[in-house]
């Protein structure tokens, strides 16, 4: 063997392969380079090109990546005196490694520096983190479909220099729904400048250094950010999900796709944390939310929990006014805050008695509360009789082409000196939790006749888990208008 070859060889095993390190008689094998013994490295004459670059053209010649590189350029090429000066038409002897024949038989260790607890390096007895946050981590990686692998071993070559096996029993890998790869590196057993050879290699595989005794969704955040699919935010606002009503929840975390082209599942997941013996956010909250396309999931000390429901709600329909006319509309609303209604009343305008002859006309709705009386009437009469009406203590509207539901309703109930206010109401969920934060709130028409009889008039549909959660838990009636 030729004395340059032998410089050669050396140089490659001083590259990829650490030694006979104490740490390599250990258990610790996660990660081999593999090589033929009989591969022979051979020459080539490289003529640069303009705008290329001495280093990158070694690299890229040799596959060798470090600042090394440089060494084997003087030895190969003497001649050049300035390694910073290359012109276009100049010619570079670089030597190339062939293609070769992986054999079992030449298995060498590539390990980093020994561990140390800055690292955050593992020992034998402990792949993983904890049971419970490897548990929580591969969980809500399977809600956004991605895959954990934590057996057998995993084959990455690189380019005409061999391959790297990487044992997956002690660096996990984790597949997205995109083909990207991520190696999830505990022990910091990958060095860092092969870390950045493979990942320029094959652009979709990441090496990453996670640090186990992290908290469990640090450790998940990492990872996920480290994916093309998805990232993982702290979020400091409440949540608002849906939009008629809202669900306001305090949420931890949130996991959104970066792009809509992400692959399924399409929800999001909002993560939210609460304290032990606290309660769980009521079911029919997280049902909404799964159809507004948000998973949520509660976290106690690492764990992903799951509230069984002792007192199951009732899926309950919005109750709906009767809108075939807004009379029909009107009689309807009056008629459940407990007022009476005649429809098609005749009422009288002249009397014989006091004018000396009767005129009676028909109005289409009349409603009474105690001495107060209301009348709407959709045909066009005299405003003289309009103010015989009035007069004689009745109110009255005229019901005109182009007349709005609400605006119907808000004339209605203030002639009656009903209290009404229109507005976006939000209502605290305090019932069987103890979170702060969590709220339902909705537009809607408020009436009330008196304190025990109150009524939110929406012109949406209200989902019917939602509606039954807000009658049984919150005493909430909602009327459709």
């Amino acid at each position: 063997m030729s004395y340059r070859l032998l410089l050669f060889m050396i140089f490659l095993v001083g590259v990829f392969l650490a030694g006979e390190s104490p740490y390599a008689k250990e258990d610790t094998a996660y990660l081999t380079f593999q090589k033929s013994a009989q591969s022979r490295p051979g020459v080539t004459v490289h003529t640069v090109k303009k705008g290329e670059w001495l280093l990158d053209i070694a690299r890229r010649v040799t596959g060798v990546e470090t600042a090394d590189c440089y060494t084997i350029i003087r030895r190969y090429n003497p001649s050049i005196k300035n390694l910073n000066r290359i012109y276009p038409g100049q010619k570079i002897i670089l030597p190339v490694m062939e293609r070769t024949i992986i054999s079992s038989k030449d298995i060498s260790t590539l390990n980093a520096p020994p561990p140390s607890q800055q690292t955050g390096m593992l020992k034998d007895d402990m792949a993983y983190p904890s049971q419970v946050k490897w548990t929580l981590v591969k969980i809500v990686l399977g809600k956004i479909g991605a895959t954990v692998t934590s057996q057998g071993k995993y084959y990455l070559p690189l380019r005409d220099m061999g391959q790297i096996t990487i044992d997956c029993r002690k660096i996990p890998m984790i597949e997205f729904a995109d083909r990207g790869i991520v190696f999830v590196d505990f022990r910091n057993q990958i060095p860092d400048n092969l870390r950045q050879l493979v990942h320029r290699t094959w652009k979709h595989y990441t090496i990453i250094k996670v640090n186990p005794e992290s908290d469990a969704l640090i450790l998940l955040g990492q990872i996920i950010q480290s994916s093309n699919t998805h990232a993982m935010v702290r979020q400091d606002q409440p949540l608002k999900i849906g939009t008629q009503p809202v669900l306001r929840i305090p949420a931890s975390w949130l996991i959104t796709r970066k792009s809509s082209t992400a692959a399924p599942p399409p929800h999001a997941i909002a993560l939210l944390t609460r304290s032990e013996g606290t309660h769980g956010l009521p079911e029919p909250l997280k049902t909404y939310a799964v159809t507004k396309e948000w998973e949520i999931i509660e976290i106690v000390q690492e764990r992903i929990v799951t509230t069984p429901s002792d007192d199951p709600i009732p899926v309950r329909p919005v109750s709906k006014l009767t809108s075939s006319s807004l009379i029909d509309l009107a009689n309807d609303c009056f008629q459940r805050l407990g007022l009476k209604t005649q429809r098609n009343a005749e009422l009288k305008i002249f009397d014989s008695a006091r004018d000396g002859f009767d005129l009676r006309v028909e109005a289409d709705l009349l409603v009474s509360r105690g001495e107060q009386r209301l009348v709407f009437i959709s045909k066009k009469m005299p405003d003289q009789f309009v103010s015989m009406l009035r007069s004689n203590g009745m109110e009255v509207i005229l019901t005109m082409e182009g007349e709005t539901k609400k605006s119907l309703l808000e004339k209605s109930f203030k002639a009656m000196n009903i209290p009404c206010e229109f507005n976006t109401f939000s209502f605290p969920v305090i019932e069987k939790t103890d979170q702060s934060g969590i709220s339902i709130s909705f537009p809607a028409l408020k009436i009330s006749v008196d304190r025990n009889k109150i009524m939110y008039l929406v012109d949406f549909d209200m989902d019917e888990r939602m509606n039954g959660f807000l009658a049984e838990k919150m005493g909430l009636l909602v009327v459709r208008y």
